[in-house]
């Protein structure tokens, strides 16, 4: 049997390991871009699902919000709604008094002001005694029978308002820099809000 020269063999083993060294090389990539993949196929974070939706839906009722994370800002009206996903089982959802900013009013989904649920922040007045605006529709924002808590962190009054004909029908007041909770989601259409507490519409 004819022997390898030695020379030959050398090279064809040195050969044979550059061969599977650049063949891990090359399928180290691929085996990251696997990894990366993955989760991609996973189910979506609840949450999250629920924040884009939401946003999806009010975009639809209510065009030209424009979106800032978690948030839809409406220039015209000065309204803010945000939208948090609820705390995991047995978590502790924080209070939110900073999240309604100095000079808002603060209406929230949840039964006390907390960073969870769906939140609208306006700036403005909306008080026809006043010649400020008419009442703040919340059936605009998915809202009406929705409220259970308000913040108020303005020198303003505000009230939940059932209907803006005849008898206004008050549900709730609120005074300068209060907040209210555990408030009845019965029959709250509209949000009113004025400088002086006689030119609420109750």
């Amino acid at each position: 049997m004819p022997r390898s020269h030695p020379a030959r063999a050398a090279g064809r083993r040195v050969t044979r390991r550059l061969s599977l060294l650049l063949a891990a090389v090359t399928a180290l990539p691929l085996a990251f871009t696997a990894l990366a993949a993955a989760p991609a196929g996973a189910a979506a974070d609840p949450g999250r699902q629920w924040v884009r939706d939401s946003i999806e839906q009010q975009l639809r009722r209510k065009p030209g919000g424009v979106v800032d994370g978690d948030s839809i800002h409406y220039t015209q009206e000065d309204v803010t709604l945000t939208y948090k996903p609820a705390t995991a089982p047995g978590g502790v959802v924080p209070a939110d008094y900073g999240g309604c900013g100095n000079g808002y009013v603060c209406l929230y989904t949840t039964s006390y002001p907390t960073a969870a649920g769906v939140r609208l922040s306006t700036g403005s007045l909306w008080c026809p005694w006043e010649h400020a605006n008419d009442l703040l529709d919340l059936r605009n924002y998915g809202l009406a029978n929705q409220i259970r808590a308000a913040d108020s962190e303005n020198g303003w009054w505000s009230e939940g308002v059932w209907s803006r004909l005849g008898v206004r029908g008050e549900q709730w007041k609120m005074g300068p820099y209060g907040f209210l909770s555990n408030l009845s989601t019965t029959n709250i259409t509209y949000l009113n809000v004025c400088i002086n507490e006689n030119d609420l519409e109750y």
